[in-house]
């Protein structure tokens, strides 16, 4: 069952470098394995950012990435505001993708 997202609500950030669609791919059809959203794809010149509604996606993909690929994987958190009920404090997630290089191989 799909999850709909208004607007451009975001729980985490999918980093892919480089810039390579089969790679872009891979991420997309991943998260959709985790029923997660992709809410918007932004192109940066070293690459591609994801942005995806849920963290325990986000974090699933970093450790399937690393056993596929074998490449760097850095996850960091920002902190993005509070839970007024709860009074805790919310993060959102960054996940870094990253293929090793050519002459590092």
């Amino acid at each position: 069952m799909k999850k709909y997202i208004t607007g451009k609500a975001y729980q985490a950030i999918v980093q892919v470098r480089p810039k390579d669609e089969k790679l872009l791919e891979y991420v997309k059809k991943e998260i959709d394995k985790e029923n997660a959203e992709i809410t918007d794809i932004f192109e940066r010149k070293e690459g591609f950012d994801v942005l995806i509604s849920s963290s325990r996606a986000a974090f699933g993909l970093s450790k399937k990435f690393k056993k596929q690929f074998g490449g760097e994987t850095k996850i960091t958190r920002s902190l993005v505001g509070e839970n007024k009920l709860k009074g805790k404090l919310v993060y959102r997630l960054t996940v870094l993708l990253r293929l090793k290089k050519e002459e590092d191989l």
